[in-house]
């Protein structure tokens, strides 16, 4: 479970979110809905803790959050993380695996970024508008990934813009949260 306590969070001397509460359920998909500065990728990084609360606390599973990071080609960058065969073939990237991530589209170097996320077999997995980018099928597939994550245990947490229309594959919906 992820547990946010009273967090405000401040960037460039100017407060984003101010008292914010919310309890995430383990093994369960929350989408972050809101519209364009609403501060849904600000939460998204302090959950991920690449930001720190000016107040407030956040905990995943009563622990503070790691930081992670990658680098090189689409095999190496996912294999950081963990084993990548499975991933990588759910996700259509073998084809790519020996290419640089700098030589990727947009679409591709975000799938490549959520395959990375998934082969940690962490706990949680935290999502910054992982559709989009993707064309219909790919939204599919990545959907359907989520929904077997999260059916296995996985807590998954994505930012989604306002403009989603369908988002009934998602368990929770956190709405006007600043």
């Amino acid at each position: 479970m992820i547990t946010i306590n009273k967090i405000t969070l401040v960037r460039n001397g100017r407060t984003i979110i101010s008292g914010y509460s919310e309890q995430i359920p383990a093994g369960s998909i929350t989408i972050i809905l809101g519209p364009n500065g609403s501060g849904k990728s600000t939460l998204l990084a302090a959950i991920a803790g690449d930001i720190a609360p000016h107040e407030g606390s956040i905990t995943i599973d009563e622990r503070d959050p790691q930081l992670s990071s990658a680098g090189f080609t689409v095999r190496q960058v996912i294999e950081m993380a963990g084993p990548s065969d499975c991933v990588m073939k759910k996700l259509e990237l073998t084809a790519i695996a020996d290419r640089l991530v700098t030589t990727l589209s947009g679409g591709e170097s975000q799938r490549v970024s959520i395959a990375q996320a998934i082969a940690q077999n962490a706990p949680v997995l935290l999502l910054d508008e992982p559709l989009s980018v993707q064309d219909v099928e790919s939204r599919v597939r990545i959907i359907d990934l989520l929904k077997t994550l999260a059916e296995s245990g996985t807590t998954v947490v994505v930012v989604a813009h306002s403009s989603e229309i369908d988002l009934a594959w998602a368990d929770k919906i956190i709405k006007n949260f600043a």
